[in-house]
């Protein structure tokens, strides 16, 4: 049976304040990491992240070679070249229909 070894929060910085007379920081969970021991001994984690859009939740696997790319993946999909950045467009917005405030 797994054995729970440690939970960890996820936080981000959203801001600053003021408190006597120092600033700092406010932070924000969103979201956690779970580090537990299998049967085999060995540790593994997952966790999840909360968000507007619901809650995402992933797996952690030590990167090999300096690739992030996660070990064989299953169910039926093929491996794909990283993805490659490219050059950001000046894209202006359209202007919406009259009468329509812009989001």
């Amino acid at each position: 049976m797994s054995q729970l070894i440690k939970k960890e929060n996820i936080t981000v910085i959203i801001g600053t304040y003021q408190k006597d007379g120092q600033e700092k920081k406010k932070y924000r969970t969103i979201g956690e990491i779970v580090t537990m021991q299998g049967d085999d001994g060995g540790h593994y984690q997952f966790g999840e992240t909360w968000g507007p859009h619901g809650v995402t939740s992933f797996n952690v696997y030590p990167q090999d070679d300096n690739q992030a790319a996660p070990p064989h993946q299953q169910g039926g999909y093929n491996q794909q070249a990283p993805h490659q950045q490219q050059p950001q467009q000046n894209y202006q917005q359209p202007p919406g229909p009259q009468g329509y405030p812009r989001r």
